[in-house]
């Protein structure tokens, strides 16, 4: 069990290691329980084995206070007194000794009080990230979920602090702060969950700094940051994980020598004939290419920039500069000409995003040239070819007058909708789209009511109707909340309890509301956790008996 903390008066958090993690609240007022939830699956029993867990934990840390007040004349705590009355060479006897028996506490001490060592910047902030790495690691040395957020904290602590002292003219610290984590997370990544991208995160953010540090820095070292670039570029631990790109885009803003210039076309080329050569995809190419086309345009030598982005045109990301200059020059003709080119190009390497990319800028030119006919061509197709994004709707409707448009609609809701408008949920979502822009609302209850056994469906649209649809939709959601209860869980009872909190709020929501309470009561009477749940966010239901709730069936057939 991990974190356990009282979070506000009476209400207690904790982390529960099972089969996962779980997150267990209990509620306590003075040595009472007065509640408790877990977002676990067990419901055969009134209470989980990790509800039980943090009851225990809470009763200790209870029982210590408790202690400490009774063993302790001045109400301090045990810890407080025993800083008072141990001496200094007690304390640093019973520390060191820790140490030989904790690793863990060793690193986290080194870490945290690195700042008063002696040391020069690298040296006393490498050992400050190592540290905190260490101390982070379990017995496996892997950094877990539960614990690589301590030690994201620590990494962006450093940062911060990068970024105070460039603001205090210190870029010489800041530059060792940056460094160290550019060079330290690479390697570190791959003993770490980071499912988060905390680490990837900081990464970058450390990146951002140096970039700026080389934007502020004397020519002296700039001279000494683009020889710092070019060593660090090759480095495998950097391409792992695509890091190499901020050692070239640093390079093309720091080579402002004819010997570095060449030093940096060296290395591009030399890492362009390698990559051609074994056949690596485009990604790194093109990145090379961008990075001395950066070079150029900073440089103002656009006459060679122009013959670096023609020679590649093979690739769309230039392909994509020559089409835009075209546009630029109303040449609409040799854009067309050239995006037609990239979509059978794309066609033949099956790279399906990059021929939509195409299709795009060609709707963009049928606009700017004015083509009516291109522009619904191009319109319709990208529509249903980008999972029915509505701006390609919308920039269809556009184009036809009010009249003409309504036979052309019906067209498109027909290829939606099955016989039964009952389709996947992108089609399903898609139609609610379209009633709701056309404003039919007849069609969009009709469309609630056919699938009202998608209770996430109903909830994303249910607020699109008119009030005059209120008690007609409240039915429907109603039906919705019933097909959803048949699965189990505690966090599907959670949103059994919020959607009913959502149905109160509707015209006739109440009276749906008690009667599906009711029906839960008689039907899953053996969920202990779903009548948990219910009855702690409809406490006034708790009194419902079986004839009760029998009689309010009898009187609404309609929703059972």
């Amino acid at each position: 069990m991990d974190n356990l903390e009282k979070v506000a008066s009476g209400l207690w958090m904790a982390q529960v290691h099972g089969t996962e993690s779980y997150l267990v609240s209990v509620k306590t007022s003075r040595t009472q329980l007065k509640g408790w939830e877990c977002d676990c699956p067990y419901d055969h029993g009134p209470i989980c084995k990790h509800v039980i867990a943090v009851f225990y934990a809470i009763a200790d840390e209870l029982a210590m206070k408790s202690g400490g007040k009774r063993n302790s004349s001045s109400g301090q705590n045990r810890v407080e007194v025993i800083f008072e009355k141990a001496s200094k060479s007690d304390l640093e006897k019973f520390i060191t000794e820790q140490f030989r028996w904790n690793k863990g506490l060793k690193n986290v001490f080194i870490s945290h009080f690195a700042e008063l060592l002696d040391e020069d910047p690298d040296k006393k902030y490498r050992t400050i990230i190592r540290n905190a790495y260490k101390s982070a690691q379990d017995s496996y040395g892997f950094i877990d979920y539960s614990s690589v957020n301590r030690f994201h904290a620590s990494l962006n602590k450093l940062v911060d602090k990068a970024k105070e002292v460039i603001g205090n003219d210190d870029l010489m610290e800041s530059l060792s702060i940056v460094k160290i984590i550019i060079e330290e997370i690479p390697v570190m990544l791959h003993n770490m969950d980071d499912s988060s991208g905390g680490g990837g995160g900081v990464f970058y953010t450390a990146a951002e700094v140096f970039s700026e540090i080389a934007g502020l820095a004397p020519p002296s070292l700039k001279d000494d940051l683009f020889d710092y670039c070019l060593k660090e570029y090759p480095k495998s631990k950097y391409a792992d994980f695509g890091f190499e790109e901020i050692f070239l885009e640093n390079l093309s803003i720091l080579a402002t020598k004819s010997e570095q210039e060449k030093a940096f076309f060296k290395l591009i080329n030399d890492e362009l004939a390698i990559l051609q050569n074994e056949g690596h995809g485009d990604y790194r190419i093109v990145q090379l290419i961008e990075a001395q086309l950066a070079y150029f345009l900073a440089n103002g030598r656009n006459e060679e920039a122009q013959t670096l982005i023609v020679q590649n045109n093979q690739y769309p990301e230039f392909r994509q500069l020559l089409v835009d200059q075209a546009i630029e020059s109303k040449d609409w003709q040799s854009a067309k000409v050239m995006c037609q080119d990239g979509i059978r190009s794309a066609e033949e390497t099956n790279h399906s995003g990059t021929v939509m990319n195409w299709y795009i800028k060609l709707l963009e030119i049928a606009k700017k040239e004015g083509d009516i006919n291109d522009q619904r061509t191009l319109s319709e197709k990208l529509f249903f070819d980008s999972n029915y994004d509505m701006s390609y709707y919308k920039s269809l409707k556009s184009t036809y007058k009010k009249g003409d448009w309504v036979e052309e609609s019906e067209g498109i809701i027909n290829k939606l909708k099955g016989p039964k408008q009952v389709g996947s949920y992108y089609d399903l979502s898609t139609l609610a789209q379209i009633f709701i822009e056309e404003n039919y609302q007849e069609r969009l209850l009709k469309l609630l009511e056919l699938n009202a056994k998608r209770i996430q469906f109903l909830d994303a649209f249910k607020d699109s109707l008119s009030d005059s649809y209120s008690e007609k939709l409240a039915v429907i959601y109603a039906e919705g909340i019933m097909e959803y209860a048949k699965l189990t869980g505690r966090n599907i009872y959670n949103e059994v309890a919020r959607y009913l909190k959502k149905l109160q709020d509707m015209k006739g929501g109440k009276t749906q509301v008690k009667l599906l309470i009711g029906k839960f009561r008689v039907q899953y009477k053996m969920r202990p956790a779903m009548m948990e749940i219910l009855n702690e966010k409809f406490p006034e239901t708790i009194e419902l008996k079986g004839n009760d709730v029998q009689k309010m069936i009898d009187k609404n057939l309609r929703l059972f």
